[in-house]
């Protein structure tokens, strides 16, 4: 006979795809304020900072060393959160919440390239191709692995402004970077 325990199973809570942006930045500000002993820098980044709608939550974070970045994970683990991925540059997990789970995703980066990698996953996705569509036409790359390359060289990376900058560009407010028909929100019109 089966045990008790397995006749009975718990239902599996519910994913949720979207949370509201105030709920998603109290969760975030906490989340923040629970690993940010383990970071040299930490921000949260994605639709929480363009102020769009939320689908998880994501931060980029600079930790002291590689026990810091593991202490991130048994953080996690203790708010009861269900880990998907657990690597040495990202962590995955599905944090309990309302009434379900929601997805948190922990981005690492390293002092020099903390600002290519806020810039990316601040996004949003076709703000990020217009931006690299724009480097390849002056000679450069955007890697968010290493920053902005020219020559095989970062250039730029350490924050964003400075890669907005080294393109030749102003820096806009997170919550400008999305396309509208084929240019970003913060480009002004051209003139006729």
């Amino acid at each position: 006979m089966k045990k008790q325990a397995t006749l009975f199973q718990e239902a599996e809570a519910t994913v949720l795809s979207e949370l509201d942006l105030q709920e998603a930045e109290k969760i975030a500000a906490q989340l923040k304020t629970a690993v940010s002993i383990h970071c040299l820098k930490i921000e949260v980044a994605g639709s929480i900072r363009r102020q769009a709608k939320v689908h998880d939550i994501d931060f980029v974070a600079v930790t002291k060393t590689d026990k810091d970045w593991q202490k991130i994970t048994d953080t996690l683990k203790r708010l009861k959160a269900k880990l998907s991925c657990q690597g040495n540059s990202l962590v995955k997990a599905f944090l309990p919440c309302q009434n379900g789970l929601f997805q948190v995703d922990f981005y690492r980066a390293k002092p020099a390239t903390f600002g290519i990698h806020l810039l990316v996953r601040t996004g949003s996705a076709e703000h990020n191709m217009w931006l690299a569509a724009q480097a390849i036409t002056k000679g450069m790359r955007l890697k968010y692995s290493q920053g902005l390359i020219q020559n095989d060289k970062a250039i730029a990376g350490e924050t964003e402004q400075s890669v907005f900058e080294a393109l030749g560009l102003p820096y806009p407010a997170p919550q400008e970077r999305e396309i509208v028909e084929n240019k970003p929100l913060w480009m002004p019109p051209q003139k006729s």
